[in-house]
C-alpha cells in the first residue's frame, strides 16, 4: 500500500509541474510599461514550438505573419516577397497626428513616463543630446521632442510629405527638436561614437546605427523606388535623393553597403522589438498591422544583399 501511495504521489507531482511549465509559456509580458497596454495574439503564444520554413525555424509568435513567404529565395526575389508581405499587412495608415500617440505607446522607457530619443547620448539627462524625455513633452519648442523622419521627407522620390510613407510609424521616432533640426535632411554616413555632424552628413551614433539601418531597409522594401537608400545629389529632378552615403551594393544598385554593416554590428534592441510587436497587432489602437522583418531577423538583409553576416534569429535547432 505504501509503495502504491508513493508512486501515485510522484505521478501527481510530475503532472502538476508539467502544468505549471506550460502555463508559463502562454503569457505575453510587455518589456515596457505603456499607458495603453499592447494586446497580444494568444493564439500565437500558446506554443513555444517553431515552424521550419526553408533555411529558417520561425518562432511561434511570428509564424502566422510570415505564412506563405518563400524563404528559400535569395537576393531581389526575396526582397520582392517581403515587399508584397509588408504592403499587404499594412492595413492601417496612420495620420501624421496619430503618430504622436503611436510614439507615446511604443517608445517608452520601462518606467512608462518618458520616451527614448533617437540620436540621444546614453547617460545624458537634459539638453539637446538627452537620451530620454518626458512622454508628454512633445511639441516644437526648445526642450521638447518631435517626430523625426528617419528617412528624410525631402530625400524621397518624390517628397514623402506627411501621409503614406511620410506617416509610417516604422521610421518615425521621437527626437529632440533641436537635434532633429541639426540633422535636418542630411544623409547618413560612416562615423563613430555618439551622434554628430560629419561634414555635410550625419552619423546616427553607435547606439542607434542598427536601428537606422533596419528602418531604412524597411522603408526601401515597403515603398521601393520612392525610398531608395542610395544618396544621389540632384538625383530627383534636380533635388537630392536617397538617404545613405557609401559604396554601392553589387546585388542591388539602390542599396548601400553601410546599412548592411550597421545592421550586422548593432544588434536589435528591446525598443525595436517592442515597437514591432505593437504595430503587428491590430488590436492595438495605433497599430499599422505590419512588421519590420529586419527586426525579427537581421539575417534577412544578408540573404537579400549579402555583406557582413548579420545575426540569424531564426536558426534551426
Amino acid at each position: 500500500m505504501k509503495t502504491n501511495f508513493l508512486i501515485a504521489s510522484i505521478f501527481l507531482l510530475v503532472l502538476t509541474l508539467g502544468a505549471c511549465d506550460k502555463k508559463s509559456n502562454t503569457n505575453f509580458t510587455p518589456i515596457y510599461s505603456t499607458g495603453e497596454a499592447p494586446t497580444s495574439d494568444t493564439k500565437a503564444t500558446e506554443t513555444s514550438k517553431a515552424t521550419t520554413t526553408g533555411i529558417f525555424s520561425i518562432p511561434a509568435s511570428e509564424q502566422d505573419y510570415y505564412q506563405g513567404v518563400d524563404f528559400t529565395k535569395t537576393g531581389l526575389a526575396l526582397k520582392q516577397e517581403l515587399t508584397e508581405l509588408s504592403t499587404r499587412k499594412h492595413v492601417r495608415e496612420l495620420s501624421y497626428k496619430e503618430i504622436w500617440e503611436a510614439t507615446k505607446a511604443t517608445d517608452l522607457t520601462p518606467e512608462g513616463n518618458e520616451v527614448y530619443l533617437l540620436y540621444g547620448h546614453k547617460g545624458v539627462r537634459t539638453g539637446t543630446t538627452a537620451y530620454t524625455r518626458g512622454k508628454q513633452s512633445n511639441g516644437g519648442g526648445q526642450g521638447q521632442w518631435n517626430r523625426e523622419h528617419t528617412y528624410a521627407k525631402s530625400l524621397g522620390t518624390p517628397n514623402l510629405n506627411e501621409a503614406g510613407p511620410g506617416a509610417d510609424a516604422h521610421h518615425l521616432r521621437a527626437a529632440d527638436v533641436k537635434w532633429n533640426s541639426i540633422r535636418g535632411n542630411k544623409p547618413f554616413v560612416q562615423g563613430s561614437g555618439t551622434s554628430k555632424l560629419v561634414g555635410d552628413y550625419w552619423y546616427p551614433g553607435d547606439e542607434w546605427k542598427g536601428d537606422v539601418a533596419r528602418m531604412m531597409m524597411y522603408m526601401y522594401i515597403r515603398y521601393e523606388n520612392r525610398c531608395i537608400p542610395k544618396y544621389t545629389p540632384k538625383g530627383n529632378n534636380g533635388r537630392n535623393a536617397g538617404v545613405v552615403v557609401g559604396t554601392t551594393n553589387k546585388i542591388d544598385p539602390n542599396m548601400i553597403n553601410l546599412l548592411l554593416e550597421w545592421n550586422a554590428e548593432d544588434p536589435v534592441s528591446e525598443i525595436e522589438k517592442y515597437r514591432n510587436e505593437y504595430h503587428a497587432n491590430t488590436k492595438n489602437k495605433y497599430a499599422q498591422g505590419n512588421r519590420n522583418p529586419f527586426i525579427d531577423n537581421p539575417y534577412l538583409a544578408t540573404q537579400i544583399w549579402g555583406g557582413p553576416e548579420a545575426k540569424n534569429n531564426w536558426t534551426k535547432e
